[in-house]
């Protein structure tokens, strides 16, 4: 009888140390939402990255001495910053044609296979065309030339737009632009879409 009473109070304190550090387990997961499993430092958010759809660009290729000639080009902008003068900051790619990545392989005599596909510029900043708002805002990006392989590809003028969808960057940009037009106060819409489109250090 004495060994019976011995072994369900064995029992019962094994079960109760296993349920005390379940709940403890349980507690300590709940309060670490959000957290790094090993650090324990708060998670950050995931990083927004929008990249304005594909537009059709016209450039001037100059091979050499060659005349210039026109190249129609895809172009994207991915979002980098917004800043509180009203222009935002990003990556431009310019997808080059088949065609002409073969016109430049053969003026330079390399191999096509060494003629980039696209071309890209960072750091290039952005200012939205007069008057533009949703449903397309229209963000234009002055004249700039780009060395492809030897050959230089130049452009007047770059307009990307950003088309309205119930996305959270493209809100923005919305509320962004009726600001502007309205002559109000857009600092806070600036922060917001900076919080969404980086991560803090």
């Amino acid at each position: 009888m004495c060994c019976k009473l011995s072994n369900a109070i064995s029992i019962l304190a094994c079960l109760l140390a296993a349920a005390a550090a379940l709940a403890q387990s349980s507690a300590q997961s709940s309060g670490s939402k959000g957290a790094d499993a090993q650090t324990g430092e708060p998670r950050q958010a995931p990083q927004v990255v929008y990249t304005t759809p594909p537009k059709i660009s016209v450039a001037k290729l100059r091979l050499g001495e060659l005349e210039a000639h026109e190249v129609r080009a895809k172009v994207t902008f991915t979002l980098t910053a917004a800043n509180y003068n009203d222009t935002v900051e990003g990556t431009l790619v310019f997808t080059i044609p088949e065609e002409t990545r073969k016109k430049i392989a053969e003026v330079s005599g390399e191999p096509l296979t060494s003629i980039p596909a696209s071309v890209s510029r960072k750091e290039v900043i952005a200012g939205f065309q007069k008057g533009t708002s949703c449903p397309v805002v229209s963000i234009g990006i002055g004249a700039m030339e780009l060395d492809v392989a030897g050959a230089k590809l130049s452009f007047d003028r770059v307009v990307v737009a950003i088309i309205e969808t119930p996305e959270a960057v493209p809100q923005h940009f919305c509320f962004w632009t009726r600001q502007i037009n309205a002559k109000r106060q857009r600092r806070g819409v600036i922060a917001s879409l900076n919080r969404l489109i980086t991560v803090e250090p």
